[in-house]
């Protein structure tokens, strides 16, 4: 698998990164929990180009495999696909830009 960003571990903040052009672009893995996701920007994940000749790719930009109850947190991230985490619409969305 193909990501931008992955998150394994506990009690970490994930902040300013991007994930943009991967296969997913920010990954929570299944035994993650108590992690802050915040103001990442993860879009075009599956890259335009892969997705427009692999349309069931399946590829989102956040992608949450912890189980309910994880307490993983994701504020102002700036997204278009999510799988079992929310994207703000873009509009309330407050991403920071790496290194700022």
């Amino acid at each position: 698998m193909n990501f931008g960003v992955g998150i394994m571990g506990s009690n970490n903040i994930v902040e300013a990164n991007s994930g943009v052009g991967n296969s997913n672009g920010i990954v929570v893995f299944p035994n993650a929990a108590n992690n802050s996701i915040r103001q990442n920007v993860a879009v075009g994940n599956p890259p335009i180009q892969q997705s427009n000749s692999l349309p069931t790719s399946g590829g989102v930009d956040i992608w949450d495999q912890s189980p309910p109850g994880n307490n993983n947190v994701f504020v102002g991230n700036l997204c278009l696909t999510a799988t079992n985490a929310s994207c703000q619409s873009t509009a309330s969305a407050t991403p920071r830009k790496p290194g700022s």
